[in-house]
């Protein structure tokens, strides 16, 4: 098969790969942006678009589609305990929620108005080679060869597991799940909710055409109830939580399977694996309580391009390549994660949880505005 030939290789075309694709062909890069799926179509996610993310879909050319979605504008959040405890704050700035099935589609587009070229329906099975000697990507019916390779697959993919990374083979101790539920939904305009109990959390918001997204974080075995049947796993919750059997009233599933993650391990994973740049979700995963996750993705993509730019003119060699992507990846999410980490205790419903809840407002409100990183 003869290999299609560019400077860079983005692997996964969502938030970062898209943002880094669309900043690279502005700068006169040769950028092929390889997807396994083909958008539209669903992904576990919040859903959530907190407000540095704004700026960020600006420079890719995205802002206006996404607000010509119709997405929901989010200006409070409340965290209620299975006791029934609710506390509720206002948003320091108003942020906006969206599907991530119209979200990838638009910013997936606006790379290709920038001038990437993006396969979907396309997966990469193998991936050889350094920044010395150029990479080879294979897949069915698939051979590229390519200076650069930037890895934005997610959260979790076998490439982790070719690239020797040391997560890939933890045990699983987490793992996400989703549903968009129908019905009038008052309750719930203008604010997320996040509902905590023991093994996890779940929360709640309107996206776009009154959609509620239901996402949770959950230990293997919640999770596993929810894909076997969601109903009986909420009706089980809600008996235990009157509070989130009021959020849910008259909410009804939309129809089709209910979608569970591949195993979620939180924290930093590096941004470089053998000579590959990683960003979004393959360089580190955000707790989802934070909100900051889409942001991240979106500013860690973006911010490969220049340094990446620099080393295809010369202007720079491979280790201040590599060097120059850490720097930029700490900047951007190295608070984000310290602080996510730090707070994580509070929202795992469990006996901190319950110790701490009488000072949720500010706590919530505290982490939320520190998880945030020097570009809020």
């Amino acid at each position: 098969m003869t290999p299609r030939r560019c400077d860079v290789a983005i692997v996964g075309g969502s938030l970062a790969g898209s943002a880094a694709a669309a900043a690279l062909a502005r700068a006169g890069v040769d950028v092929l942006v390889v997807e396994k799926a083909r958008f539209p179509r669903p992904k576990i996610c919040g859903e959530f678009l907190s407000y540095e993310a704004l700026p960020a879909l600006e420079r890719l050319g995205a802002l206006d589609a996404v607000k010509a979605a119709r997405p929901e504008t989010i200006e409070s959040f409340a965290l209620v305990g299975q006791d029934g405890r609710r506390v509720e704050a206002r948003l320091a700035v108003p942020v906006l929620s969206l599907s991530r099935d119209r979200l990838d589609a638009v910013v997936s587009r606006a790379a290709e108005d920038s001038g990437a070229r993006v396969l979907f329906g396309t997966p990469v099975v193998s991936l050889e080679g350094d920044l010395a000697r150029g990479f080879r990507l294979e897949g069915p019916d698939l051979a590229v060869e390519a200076r650069v390779v930037v890895g934005a697959w997610g959260r979790y993919a076998p490439l982790d597991g070719r690239l020797g990374r040391p997560f890939f083979r933890g045990p699983a101790r987490l793992f996400g799940f989703k549903k968009h539920l129908r019905g009038a939904a008052p309750q719930l305009r203008g604010r997320a909710v996040l509902h905590t109990f023991p093994g996890g959390y779940l929360g709640l918001s309107l996206v776009e055409d009154g959609i509620v997204n239901l996402a949770a974080l959950a230990s293997p075995d919640l999770a596993k109830d929810a894909h076997h049947d969601l109903e009986v796993l909420l009706a089980r919750l809600t008996s235990a939580s009157p509070a989130l059997e009021r959020d849910l009233a008259g909410l009804t599933p939309e129809p089709g399977p209910v979608l569970l993650s591949e195993p979620v391990h939180l924290g930093p994973h590096g941004p470089v694996a053998k000579d590959v740049l990683l960003v979004g979700d393959a360089a580190g995963v955000l707790d989802p309580y934070t909100g900051a996750g889409m942001a991240t993705a979106l500013l860690t993509g973006e911010a490969a391009a220049a340094p990446i730019a620099a080393f295809l003119s010369g202007r720079i060699p491979s280790a201040a390549l590599l060097d120059e992507h850490r720097r930029a990846h700490r900047r951007i999410a190295g608070a984000r994660f310290f602080w996510a980490r730090a707070f994580r205790p509070f929202f795992g419903g469990g006996a901190a949880t319950r110790l701490l809840f009488p000072a949720a407002a500010p706590l919530a409100a505290l982490a939320a505005r520190l998880t945030r990183g020097r570009h809020a």
